[in-house]
């Protein structure tokens, strides 16, 4: 059977947006401090939050062109990953 990842996520696009906000140090505190907020008030981190932690920190889209409205995006991974970060 064949591999249908990318690098372990479900698409290139979920990868590449994982990728800036890991490797972008204001990205990055951004979500670490949004997740913790999240923790102390008891709340889940989504997708939903996800997704605006991108958008604040790189506007509609990752520096190499995938849109934050790309379909392919899955934001429940992502919020995963940041929630275990």
């Amino acid at each position: 059977m064949a591999d249908t990842t990318y690098n372990g996520w479900p698409n290139y696009q979920t990868w590449n947006v994982m990728l800036w906000m890991d490797n972008e140090e204001p990205a990055y505190r951004l979500y670490r401090e949004k997740v913790q907020r999240y923790q102390d008030r008891k709340r889940r981190f989504t997708g939903v939050s996800a997704r605006w932690c991108c958008e604040q920190a790189f506007g509609s889209g990752t520096p190499d062109g995938v849109s934050f409205s790309n379909s392919r995006i899955r934001w429940s991974h992502i919020a995963a990953a940041m929630r275990e970060n």
